[in-house]
């Protein structure tokens, strides 16, 4: 018995984007200004930033725990009924993650803008 043809069903909207996805109608428009030395630099100085930025985080996430495991008092401490150890891993990090990203980002838009 020879088993029925499958049959894709993609909406017209579909059809439609992947009709306007073809190679033929894509060209890549730069402005007449346009440096690429300058923004191969722009982009080599934003990574730098962001690597430094992921190492700092990962340095601080990892020392936390280990601060919380050498000072066991971190666990006696107490803030409105909650242990210290426990804010420090549940409250502290957010905020800290908050101001590294707009650090980041104002560096990156500063490194974009010098050029």
């Amino acid at each position: 018995m020879s088993r029925p043809r499958r049959v894709a069903v993609v909406s017209p909207q579909t059809r439609l984007a992947l009709a306007r996805r073809s190679a033929s109608g894509r060209q890549l428009v730069l402005p007449p200004d346009f440096d690429a030395p300058a923004a191969q630099r722009a982009y080599l100085r934003q990574r730098r930033l962001v690597g430094v930025t992921l190492l700092a985080l990962a340095a601080l996430l990892l020392a936390l725990p280990l601060l919380i495991a050498t000072v066991p008092q971190l666990g006696t401490i107490r803030l409105a009924g909650i242990p210290l150890s426990w804010l420090l891993v549940g409250v502290f990090l957010y905020p800290l993650l908050l101001v590294a990203a707009v650090a980041l980002l104002r560096r990156a838009e500063r490194a974009e803008r010098t050029r």
